[in-house]
């Protein structure tokens, strides 16, 4: 007797559904306080009693496919709410963008919010609300409630704090860039599809070596007859793989890699500062920095100090150590498109067209213009490579398993053949 069986999995979500649905009547006109911890439990317990019940029926109907279905759904899962709260956390930034712009205080905008919210973001802005009024900087009471930005708008906020001018910092730098993050992300769930692959590949063929192929060795030796030339040269590679693994460990050591990593930035979990990421994503930082410096030039404010400022300020250390750099080459004399090129933070034709956009007094734009077409020109290559580079390792992929397949069949015409 199954205890838990389809029936009593979709009553679990029905009973999650109408707990969460009867805090939302109940707290409609209460709003949401930071201290409430009944109605915080009670919300916990509500999502845990709908997640057990999806969580149990796609695990019955995927329970063929072993733990790695589970990985996957668990992670769409995560990606799901992962993206629902930073869309919402974006939306409570603006709406303390369009206070400050209008003078209103920020902690009684952050009130209002969590009075007109009645889910886990009221009370996240309800802690904020009451961080802001015990005089906490924006930056650490965002932090400290547990809201986590985007890069973009974080360093929007850390320099509206500073400037004193959060939502012109918010429209300016924090503009969230769909085409290029759609692009990393559809690379990252091609680099975790392809992990995937290779590492069911690599326990299959295990598999294969260990059970049949044996078999297959003894079958054709009790008949005296010799094993196909290809499934001789699987077995061959086979062996060489098992004495020199040492040599291919580092690919090894790569596929669980590429599985976590694409999973984390599949989820919104990926850190900043990981080396390759950072190479990766230098040309956003780039851009983000120009509009930085492009807000600096509408503030009439001189871009030395903006440099410097993001040299305190930026949240990846390896973007503050070029930043630093390139604060150092300014005071000793050289000029900022030189010294932001010397960090590699601009190319050598955004260095040509900024000088130029300088002596004409267009700088403001020309900044907003290089910052912009620097991420679409990333996104462009990328897409460019993600085109060429992924059909080609399917490809590959696809006559390494005709190989594997052809030289476990070809024993058994050659089998059939030898008896007949």
């Amino acid at each position: 007797m199954k205890i838990f069986g389809s029936i009593h999995l979709f009553v679990l979500i029905w009973i999650g559904v109408a707990v969460l649905w009867s805090l939302r009547l109940a707290y409609r006109r209460r709003g949401a306080a930071a201290d409430d911890s009944i109605r915080l439990i009670l919300t916990i317990a509500g999502w845990v009693l709908i997640l057990a019940g999806i969580l149990g029926t796609a695990i019955q109907g995927f329970i063929f496919a072993g733990p790695l279905s589970w990985i996957v759904i668990l992670a769409i899962i995560m990606m799901a709410v992962g993206r629902y709260r930073g869309a919402e956390n974006r939306t409570l930034l603006w709406c303390l963008a369009a206070a400050a712009e209008r003078g209103i205080p920020l902690e009684q905008a952050a009130r209002a919010y969590s009075m007109e919210r009645s889910d886990e973001l009221g009370i996240r802005a309800a802690r904020l609300a009451s961080l802001l009024e015990g005089g906490t900087p924006l930056s650490l009471a965002l932090a400290d409630a547990r809201v986590r930005l985007p890069l973009d708008a974080l360093v929007a906020v850390r320099v509206g704090i500073e400037t004193g001018d959060l939502g012109q910092a918010l429209s300016t730098v924090g503009k969230h860039d769909d085409d290029a993050d759609t692009l990393l992300r559809s690379i990252f769930e091609k680099v975790f599809y392809l992990g995937v692959v290779a590492n069911v590949l690599l326990i299959i063929l295990t598999f294969i070596m260990l059970k049949i192929v044996p078999v297959y060795a003894k079958m054709f030796e009790e008949f005296e007859l010799d094993l196909p030339a290809m499934t001789q040269l699987l077995v061959y590679l086979a062996d060489r793989f098992i004495n020199y693994w040492f040599f291919l460990f580092p690919l090894i050591m790569w596929l669980p890699m590429f599985l976590v990593v694409g999973m984390l930035h599949y989820i919104g979990w990926l850190p900043r500062n990981l080396p390759l990421i950072n190479w990766f994503a230098l040309r956003l930082d780039g851009g983000l920095v120009l509009r930085c410096l492009a807000l600096s030039v509408k503030q009439q404010r001189p871009l030395t100090e903006m440099i410097w400022l993001l040299a305190r300020l930026y949240p990846k250390s390896s973007v503050r150590k070029r930043l630093l750099r390139a604060g150092h080459d300014l005071n000793n004399g050289q000029h900022w498109c030189t010294a932001l090129r010397q960090a590699k933070l601009i190319r050598s034709s955004d260095l040509a067209i900024l000088t130029a956009a300088e002596r004409s007094g267009n700088l403001e734009w020309a900044l907003e213009e290089m910052a912009d077409s620097s991420i679409r020109r990333l996104a462009y290559r990328l897409r460019l490579a993600l085109n060429v580079l992924f059909p080609a390792v399917l490809f590959v992929f696809g006559l390494f398993i005709a190989f594997v397949v052809i030289s476990l069949f070809m024993p058994l015409v050659s089998l059939i053949q030898g008896l007949s």
